[in-house]
């Protein structure tokens, strides 16, 4: 069972992320607040999504506190070195954005962004990107277990031997498939009215529980330790 937040207090964690990418922490600072987004997702959408992106976090970080220091491969730490860096940099939005997404529906989105005025060709524009990226994940993954039931990358490290056939099987009919979610989702908003000249009416109804002022009161916190104490 996961927590149910209104879609307005996962906007204003998003605003948070952004401004803590810019917050210059230490490593375990960083660690500290990267552990926090990480619960997050745990806690709101998936905990695999949260375990898998936060694996990558802790072997960038061990590898930055440890690794880096023995080896002497001057290609390897800079690549290395660079991604996390990247990787790092990005890792509070990606996380938000992951929650955002994951665990909103498109009918949230679109009540909230009429409620703050925001024009109809806009908000169909940012609800197929919304739910483009959910589709999207899904079609990859009916794509590589399709492939499988054919003998084709049965193996975690096939693509890496055969790129060229990556190339083929699943990045080509993946950028077609692509293009068609994009119209179909589009031609979706359409028909439900997103661009009706109209006074536009919504069974969806944004509402802050108890939940979402504790969250908030989450945040405000965090927000003092780190602004403040760090």
């Amino acid at each position: 069972m996961y927590l149910k937040l209104d879609i307005r207090s996962k906007i204003i964690l998003l605003l948070l992320a952004n401004i803590l990418m810019f917050k210059k922490m230490s490593t375990y600072e960083h660690l500290f607040i990267a552990i926090i987004f990480s619960l997050l997702i745990a806690l709101t959408f998936s905990i695999n999504r949260a375990v898998r992106i936060f694996s990558v976090y802790v072997f960038f970080t061990i590898y930055q506190i440890f690794i880096s220091k023995y080896v002497t491969i001057n290609f390897i730490d800079n690549f290395l070195l660079l991604s996390s860096l990247m990787f790092k940099t990005i890792y509070f939005p990606v996380c938000t954005g992951i929650t955002l997404v994951g665990s909103s529906k498109v009918s949230e989105l679109i009540s909230f962004l009429r409620a703050i005025r925001v024009p109809k060709s806009m908000i169909i524009v940012l609800a197929v990107i919304f739910r483009f990226f959910p589709v999207m994940l899904d079609d990859y993954s009916r794509i590589k277990n399709s492939l499988m039931m054919k003998g084709i990358g049965s193996s975690k490290l096939y693509y890496v031997k055969h790129p060229l056939q990556f190339m083929e099987y699943v990045f080509v009919p993946y950028v077609v498939i692509s293009t068609n979610i994009a119209n179909e989702l589009s031609i979706s908003c359409l028909c439900r009215g997103i661009d009706n000249e109209n006074s536009a009416t919504s069974i969806q109804i944004l509402k802050f529980k108890t939940i979402d002022y504790l969250f908030l009161l989450f945040l405000a916190i965090i927000s003092v330790i780190v602004f403040v104490y760090m």
